[in-house]
């Protein structure tokens, strides 16, 4: 016989999942997580604890804190996580929950409010920590879980937060569902079909994109390699589901990178993503790559002339000639810097100054090499040149011969 872990929160619908469980001979045992955020959880902690007594099956319980407060996010992951990690040390195979269909048609209407492409309701099962996730309640309303409740005298208790209206689940749930259901009584029974037909519909469109990895991806340990025309071929939905499945492969998201240099008419492109990630497009195959993690060089102080400074792979030599070209010596203040580009740098063009960060821009610098560009300052913080890309102008002595400054 299978052993089940039911997460029970205390109100009705876990109530009576827990009892319908025991009832049916599951062998099963009580997950309770306290929130630590109201002063009903205390009790609620206990009742739940008396609960998993009076029906003899084990109780696993942990009491949540966060110093300075988390969001329902961190809550959710933290809960999550005690599930699996109880499932791992007791040997459980599954995890069950009491989401219903009122859940699932609320699960749809915010995937629509939050336009996301997969709407598709909550699965009945997924892969969990080393078993599964189930919802055997996913199929019945909350009215039906309550008549089950009064029946059979189950006690459990209310989360007065679930009628507040502070997040969006529960406006859809008071103030959109209400609403629905007077114009379309079957809205929650029909809205769960469609979902279910959805999740079937992805769950193919994800095995096609399996198969079509498989043929026409390259897959490395840190790279892939997709020829663009074959990509291209793929409809919408497919490529968001090939996008999806790669990025969980590489545990970086790559999906706007990857429409952006498909939809681009340039030949090569580059997209920088996390943690040193990269979709790149060349000879029309998308690659992505990991770049080896480089130091940015350290800041160089220069107080005599000539120099020759190594600058990451760069060398830069600074020299003083006389004669026309180049930088007045006497326009700048010793000692000068190679640094790399700090936000807010100006350089002297013939009219007025410009960003370096624009003059990167300007001259197609990729992002990746622009902390290696050596800069050249003097003790004034005036830019003297981006080396290799651009030299400051200094317009009043620009004809007079006289030392001056030069760079390469």
């Amino acid at each position: 016989m299978r052993k089940m872990l039911v997460a029970v929160s205390g109100g009705v619908d876990s109530v009576v999942l827990l009892d319908r469980l025991v009832k049916q001979g599951e062998d099963v045992g009580v997950a309770h997580v306290h929130h630590g955020l109201r002063e009903a959880s205390d009790e609620e902690y206990e009742f739940v604890a008396r609960l998993a007594s009076s029906y003899q099956v084990p109780f696993h319980g942990k009491r949540l804190t966060f110093p300075n407060g988390g969001s329902q996010a961190t809550y959710r992951k933290e809960r999550y996580q005690f599930f699996a990690e109880i499932m791992d040390v007791y040997g459980y195979e599954e995890v069950a929950t009491a989401h219903h269909a009122d859940d699932e048609l609320e699960t749809v209407l915010i995937q629509l409010h939050r336009n996301v492409t997969e709407v598709k309701g909550i699965p009945a099962q997924r892969p969990f920590g080393k078993g599964l996730l189930v919802r055997p309640l996913l199929g019945e309303t909350k009215n039906d879980l309550l008549k089950y409740a009064l029946t059979h005298g189950l006690e459990w208790r209310e989360d007065v937060t679930n009628k507040e209206r502070t997040y969006l689940r529960n406006v859809i749930r008071h103030d959109i569902v209400p609403q629905l259901l007077n114009v379309w009584p079957n809205v929650v029974s029909e809205v769960g079909e469609v979902a279910r037909i959805q999740r079937r519909d992805w769950d193919k469109r994800y095995e096609e994109s399996e198969r079509w990895i498989g043929q026409y991806v390259e897959l490395g340990m840190k790279a892939f390699h997709v020829k663009l025309d074959d990509y291209a071929r793929l409809d919408s939905l497919l490529r968001y589901t090939v996008n999806r499945l790669l990025s969980i492969r590489y545990g970086v998201e790559i999906n706007e990178a990857m429409n952006r240099l498909l939809a681009s008419k340039k030949d090569t492109g580059t997209y920088d993503l996390a943690e040193n990630w990269m979709v790149s497009k060349q000879n029309r195959v998308l690659h992505l790559l990991k770049c080896p993690k480089q130091e940015v060089p350290p800041i160089e102080v220069i107080e005599h002339l000539p120099a020759s400074i190594q600058f990451g792979n760069r060398t830069v030599s600074i020299y003083v000639e006389t004669g026309s070209e180049g930088i007045p010596l006497d326009s700048l203040q010793f000692p000068l810097t190679i640094r790399t580009a700090m936000p807010g740098d100006r350089i002297r063009l013939r009219v007025g100054t410009k960003k370096v960060s624009r003059i990167f821009i300007d001259e197609k610098i990729d992002r990746k090499i622009r902390p290696f560009v050596p800069v050249l300052v003097d003790a004034t913080g005036q830019v003297i040149a981006i080396v290799g890309i651009r030299v400051s102008e200094f317009l009043d002595k620009s004809d007079a011969n006289c030392p001056r400054l030069m760079v390469k």
